[in-house]
């Protein structure tokens, strides 16, 4: 990769999403010699993203002069010219189901290394059983989900399980997503996502666990003698004083592939996990399950999902813009992740070995960032493509489709995270 002309390529830069990319990587490369292009369909657009951002972060850096890269998903040619270019792609590009596998295809066979941000977990699994071995084959990481979903997850868990001295043996997370004054609007591709996700977790799990088995993981996980039993759909949890709903999203099957790669390539115990989504009142709790019934009987019928995402409005109350949320909306958004570890004092020596007695030791990580969907997902992303660039010889097995957790636990992407102004604190409980 020595001759590459670019270092990270960011894909999809004329996106909603897109645009915070540019943004953090500007902040982010001002004094690393990282060399940057931004790739897509339409030049103009690509022009017009970067005087966006340059606008944002003012003196600081001077982006004018970034090279713009046409790439279209429909020209499959383009996209592989695209990756030849440089040493690692950021992909924005999605609904990740019908744009994403191309570009994971073109990655392997241009030798770049992938980072992606997707939370459909039709594509994040079929593209683990198709791709992994020839990724691995030919030394090239593509990471998956390294946005909100499934980085302070996943990648939680990793932090948590380094930290735990002693054998950690399940994790429930809970998440709350904070508003400014004047509230939140979600923007259209980001609600496709979630449709696709709740459907898949609903109705589809199943079909990929199949071909990953066949793929990937040979062996079964060894079952824990002190389970991790689910709460109810609906919940008020007296830990986080709040109501609590099942997250119906991509990071407990992120995180189960995870304990999948430790147990099977890296002789690791594994860990349990339950995650749940916080939220202000039973009402607004009420409203969010409503809606995933509403997706999942609208996935019983054929035109089902053409529906949702035609009449995106009428189904979240006004909730989804094609615009997506102001600068202000998003700039006064916090995220919080609560993690609480069980497990136990001391520590056995084999990943099979199992405790005959109650957990014992009780940790608890609490990590706040910005707004989830564009600004705490942007900077995921750049970190993760960043210490993937400079920490390679830190990542795990020599190449492969892989979940953030195992990729980086090794990593300085928590320092890193840092410095950007995320906080992660931890605590042990009595």
């Amino acid at each position: 990769m020595a001759s590459r002309d670019f270092d990270i390529i960011i894909f999809g830069g004329t996106g909603y999403t897109g645009q915070y990319v540019i943004e953090e990587l500007a902040n982010s490369s001002k004094q690393t010699g990282i060399k940057w292009a931004i790739a897509g369909r339409n030049i103009q657009k690509l022009k017009e993203a970067l005087n966006t951002v340059q606008k944002y972060i003012g003196n600081s850096s001077d982006i004018s002069g970034t090279t713009v890269i046409q790439a279209d998903v429909k020209d499959e040619a383009s996209i592989l010219d695209m990756c030849k270019q440089g040493k690692l792609v950021l992909n924005c590009v999605g609904p990740y189901n019908l744009y994403g596998e191309i570009v994971v295809r073109a990655c392997i066979e241009a030798g770049t290394h992938l980072v992606d941000i997707s939370a459909e977990i039709k594509y994040s699994e079929t593209m683990q059983a198709k791709y992994f071995m020839q990724a691995r084959e030919k030394g090239v990481y593509i990471v998956e989900a390294c946005g909100f979903g499934s980085v302070p997850a996943d990648y939680g868990i990793s932090l948590l399980k380094n930290e735990f001295a002693g054998d950690l043996n399940a994790v429930e997370y809970y998440f709350e997503i904070g508003v400014g004054s004047e509230g939140r609007k979600t923007n259209y591709g980001t609600y496709t996502s979630i449709i696709h996700s709740i459907k898949d977790q609903l109705f589809s799990v199943g079909k990929y666990k199949e071909a990953l088995k066949k793929e990937v993981f040979k062996k079964d996980l060894a079952k824990s003698c002190f389970p991790l039993h689910k709460r109810c759909i609906l919940s008020y949890n007296n830990e986080v004083n709040g109501w609590c709903l099942w997250y119906l999203g991509p990071d407990e099957r992120v995180i189960h592939r995870s304990q999948q790669f430790r147990y099977e390539y890296l002789n690791e115990r594994t860990v349990q996990c339950n995650g749940y989504f916080q939220l202000p009142s039973f009402f607004i709790s009420l409203g969010y399950l409503f809606f995933a019934a509403v997706v999942a009987l609208m996935s019983f019928f054929s035109c089902g999902l053409h529906i949702l995402k035609k009449y995106p409005s009428f189904f979240t109350a006004g909730e989804i813009s094609l615009t997506g949320p102001t600068r202000k909306q998003v700039m006064e958004g916090t995220t919080k992740f609560t993690l609480y570890g069980t497990g136990w004092s001391n520590k056995l020596e084999e990943p099979t070995d199992q405790h005959t007695t109650q957990p014992d030791k009780k940790m608890k990580l609490t990590i706040n960032g910005p707004e989830a969907g564009y600004v705490l997902t942007s900077m995921c992303m750049v970190q993760c493509g960043l210490t993937m660039l400079e920490e390679q010889n830190k990542l795990p097995l020599e190449g492969g489709v892989l979940t953030p957790g195992v990729t980086f636990q090794n990593t300085s992407l928590r320092q890193r995270l840092e410095k950007r102004g995320m906080i992660f604190e931890f605590e042990t409980i009595e």
